[in-house]
């Protein structure tokens, strides 16, 4: 190789040094002033001291095991963020649980309402009972996991199941008063049959009226269906004492009582069928309304959701309708 060409390739070697890109690493302050290299050399001295400090800051946190326990005003597992957690979970919860509440008394309800139906049908109970029996206590296994650990809720559940076991009390109470059923009595037996429950409806008929005949169908409807109060029948022919003494005039003629008191009295059908020229044909729920205005049972006209509900299910209920007029010494309305 000639001299020449050894040193052009010199020049190259030497212009490739001069422009390597690593040299400023090896001195960063290279081609500043003095003032600026102070300045520079002072900056990276607070930075090498901060890194050292946090390295050694990590080293001792690790040595120590609490090296992942973060600053608590600043992290996710610190002890102010783990309070406000708790408490926006124990809000979720009482959420979940309000909602499952909320679902379960509207399954009760549509049980409740089916049941009914069925009854207004004429149909058997005791298998819905069973399979009722059998939801109920899956539905309270399958959501007992929102109620874990929280003394709120468990006092909510505890308050609940104590007002369920007081009204069933109540209902075996007042079912061994002859409560649940309609029922003939005798005028012997009438000031203790009305005076010995709060809220007792007592229908005067007369054998051969067949307007008091539609009275019994609906009331042996009803009755089942609203325990709290009692539901009774007494022959007016056989009861002249009180007929006299409650002025009856008209039959069939109902009464409700509230602790032996007359709260109100129904005559005949009025007010009862939608069509006045049509006066034997209305619903068993007409006389649910009427007998709920005056606080002897607890009904609610079915909401338009209901209804479409009973319809889906092929739920329908039946009223009683037929008539024929009798004439006798009693006035027959």
């Amino acid at each position: 190789m000639s001299s020449q060409q050894m040193s052009a390739g010199a020049g190259k070697a030497a212009k490739f040094t001069a422009a390597n890109p690593l040299a400023p690493m090896a001195d960063p302050f290279a081609g500043l002033g003095d003032d600026e290299k102070e300045y520079q050399k002072v900056l990276s001295d607070n930075v090498n001291k901060r890194m050292t400090k946090a390295l050694e800051d990590l080293a001792e946190k690790h040595s120590k095991g609490i090296n992942e326990i973060d600053d608590e005003d600043r992290a996710p597992t610190g002890g102010a963020y783990r309070t406000h957690n708790a408490q926006l979970m124990k809000q979720r919860r009482q959420i979940e649980a309000e909602k499952e509440v909320q679902r379960n008394e509207e399954v009760k309800r549509l049980l409740a309402l089916k049941d009914q139906a069925r009854r207004l049908n004429g149909d058997g109970k005791q298998n819905h009972d069973d399979d009722s029996s059998c939801c109920s206590d899956s539905d309270d296994d399958e959501y007992d996991h929102l109620l874990d650990d929280d003394p709120e809720l468990e006092a909510i559940r505890n308050n609940r199941l104590q007002q369920i076991r007081d009204s069933q009390m109540k209902q075996a109470e007042n079912l061994g008063k002859g409560h649940g059923q309609y029922r003939l009595i005798y005028q012997d037996d009438f000031l203790h049959e009305c005076t010995g429950s709060e809220y007792v409806a007592a229908h005067f008929f007369h054998k051969e009226f067949q307007r008091c005949k539609i009275m019994d169908h609906h009331l042996e409807l009803i009755a089942p269906l609203h325990v709290d109060c009692k539901f009774v029948k007494i022959d007016a022919e056989k009861a002249p004492f009180f007929v006299d003494k409650l002025q009856i005039k008209t039959l069939p003629t109902l009464f409700v009582f509230q602790n032996g008191k007359v709260v109100d009295r129904l005559t005949g059908f009025e007010g009862l069928a939608a069509n006045p020229n049509d006066p034997d044909n209305w619903h068993t729920g007409k006389l649910q309304q009427w007998l709920a205005n005056t606080g002897a049972i607890d009904y609610k006209i079915p909401t338009e959701d209901v209804l479409n509900e009973m319809k889906r299910l092929g739920i329908q209920p039946k009223g009683a309708i037929w008539s024929t007029k009798k004439n006798s010494v009693w006035e027959d309305e």
